[in-house]
């Protein structure tokens, strides 16, 4: 599993969205004061995500530059995340 994409990834302009991904496979997606728990798995081009409750895994595709982390959202539209350099 890479590790370029663990760490907190703010949404440009909606920074009460944010993807959370730990180094151990396990994350959680924030959203205002909720939180969706999560486990990945990363293969370098996409990322597969289970989350908590859901029955089926979802893959999305992503790139990452320098701080920027360009992923698909649910409906296959590229959404800009920004590294926040805090700690999680």
């Amino acid at each position: 599993m890479g590790l370029e994409i663990c760490g907190r990834w703010e949404a440009v302009g909606f920074s009460c969205f944010t993807y959370n991904f730990l180094p151990d496979g396990k994350g959680f997606y924030s959203f205002f004061d909720a939180k969706k728990e999560f486990t990945y798995t990363d293969n370098g081009d996409n990322v597969i995500i289970h989350f908590s409750g859901d029955l089926m895994k979802s893959t999305f595709k992503y790139t990452i530059e320098e701080d920027v982390l360009l992923i698909e959202d649910s409906f296959g539209a590229l959404v800009k995340y920004k590294r926040n350099k805090e700690e999680l």
